[in-house]
């Protein structure tokens, strides 16, 4: 069904998506607006104006009383609390293709045969609509739609005063965060916003209306990649210091050379996990240490798993191989051994 949408949308990103010479460079407050920018398209009632990246807009009483009203009847939004469920509950499109990359690459996250007929049957279905983006998309994933859509609707949140500037920033950090880990540009993250809205769409809605649907997200990526929009106009977000997020669940920790955090990981391989500490038993390396470098203990760290996909997210995948499971790098993609 999605077939002929794949073939047309890595083709239609590249050839709208523009980086100017002179772009400028957002502040992180803008950045996060930016990266909200398909959901602030569309028309919200109670909002007269578009809400752009150089602030929010805030609602007079009368606004306020209309778009509560909105957010209350499509999406069951009138506190703080709420805002927060409705993320856990809505924005599942990426939390999905995590589960199905560890089965596509023969790691997975748990046994199938664990499933009832019913959630078999429905976790087939997901899987068949998200596999055919993943040759475009790998571990970037469908993040950047969950993200654009969900910090939209906390901007509408904030404008009618369901939550206030610094609850929105406390509520929205994470998001831009895991944006900074897997994106590198606004095309990027375009190309994996609206793979995300046609696995969105088809898992939602059904085949019917993605022809109109598509049509809609493409003049949308083309109405924020003209000459003065948003993606074009400003340069991707780039912090002074990183920012780190949690990606992986869970606290288990790992050994890394310090090679592999100079010079990239680009071997890995998984021992038995130590019974006395909190050990993943994953082992990461740059490739080329000899056995006396990686013998003495101080060319060795122990960090979390969590640090190493925010370094290379790229091994996120395969976290839940089994024990005397190796993987190495072979420039685009991990073989394994």
């Amino acid at each position: 069904m999605l077939d002929k949408y794949v073939k047309e949308i890595d083709k239609y990103v590249s050839s709208v998506a523009k980086e100017r010479k002179d772009a400028v460079a957002p502040t992180r407050e803008q950045f996060t607006r930016l990266l909200s920018s398909p959901a602030a398209t569309r028309k919200v009632p109670g909002i007269p104006a578009r809400m752009d990246e150089n602030g929010e807009y805030i609602c007079n009483k009368d606004e306020a009383k209309t778009v509560r009203d909105f957010l209350k009847k499509m999406y069951k939004i009138d506190s703080k609390d709420s805002l927060i469920a409705y993320q856990e509950y809505q924005f599942r499109a990426s939390v999905q293709y995590e589960q199905f990359m560890t089965f596509w690459k023969e790691a997975p996250l748990f046994d199938l045969n664990e499933l009832n007929p019913d959630g078999r049957k429905a976790f087939d279905h997901m899987n068949a609509l998200a596999k055919p983006f993943y040759h475009m998309l790998e571990e970037k994933g469908f993040y950047a739609w969950d993200i654009s859509e969900y910090i939209g609707i906390c901007r509408i949140a904030r404008a009618c005063g369901i939550i206030d500037g610094k609850e929105f920033d406390e509520i929205t950090d994470r998001f831009v965060r895991k944006a900074q880990v897997f994106y590198h540009s606004f095309k990027e993250y375009a190309l994996s916003y609206i793979c995300g809205a046609l696995y969105f769409s088809a898992s939602n809605f059904g085949e019917q209306d993605d022809d109109q649907f598509f049509n809609i997200q493409k003049n949308i990526l083309k109405y924020l990649f003209d000459e003065n929009g948003d993606w074009c106009y400003y340069k991707w977000y780039v912090p002074e210091e990183r920012e780190w997020v949690a990606v992986y669940p869970g606290n288990a920790g790992c050994f890394v050379t310090k090679a592999a955090l100079d010079n990239g990981i680009e071997y890995m391989y998984r021992d038995d996990p130590s019974p006395d500490n909190p050990d993943s038993g994953w082992r990461f390396f740059h490739g080329d240490e000899t056995e006396d470098y990686a013998n003495d203990p101080q060319n060795i760290q122990v960090v979390s798993l969590n640090t190493i996909c925010n370094l290379c997210p790229t091994v996120l995948a395969f976290l839940e191989a089994p024990a005397k499971s190796a993987y190495g790098w072979n420039g685009k993609d991990w073989i394994k051994e």
